[in-house]
Formats: C-alpha cells, structure tokens, sequence
C-alpha cells in the first residue's frame, strides 16, 4: 500500500509543478518582440481569470480545477492570441 501512496504523491506533486509553468503557445512571429510579450502577458493574465471565476462556479468545478484549470487557461490563452492576429503553427 505504501508504494501506491507514494506513486500518488508523486504523480500529484509532478502534475501541480508542470502546471505552473509559463506557456508560450506556438505562434508564428517573433516571440521576442515587445509587442508579442506585452500580448502573451495580457492573454495570459485574462485567460487566468476567466478561467479561475468560471471554476469558482460551482463546488464541483473548484474541487477539479487543479487538474482541468491549466489546459484551460493554454487554450484561452491560444484563443486569444489568435484574436489578436497571431496565427497558431501546426501541432499545438
């Protein structure tokens, strides 16, 4: 039983660090630019919200956010980069 709980551990603590990460989806253009960081910056912090009062909702979407928030806010995050004119490469 031990080993399970640790495998559980693990896996959570794993999950909850790759979510933390920055993301930086694939679009075309130059991702140094002022312009591009000034944009990712305000896509993210916006996806970020939405994203954190939508699963503020309800109970059960608060008690699931760890793991369905951070594909959320990836794919607002692309959804407004792309409404900002970036076009998504293929593969993301």
């Amino acid at each position: 039983m031990l080993p399970l709980r640790a495998f559980s551990i693990v896996t959570a603590l794993l999950i909850g660090v790759s979510a933390c990460a920055p993301y930086d989806p694939l679009v075309e253009g130059d991702h140094s630019s002022e312009k591009y960081k000034a944009d990712l910056e305000n896509c993210r912090v916006t996806s970020t919200e939405a994203v954190r009062l939508k699963n503020a909702g309800t109970p059960q979407t608060w008690v699931i956010s760890p793991i369905t928030g951070p594909p959320a806010v990836r794919a607002a995050t692309r959804t407004g980069m792309q409404g900002k004119g970036y076009v998504l490469k293929a593969g993301d």
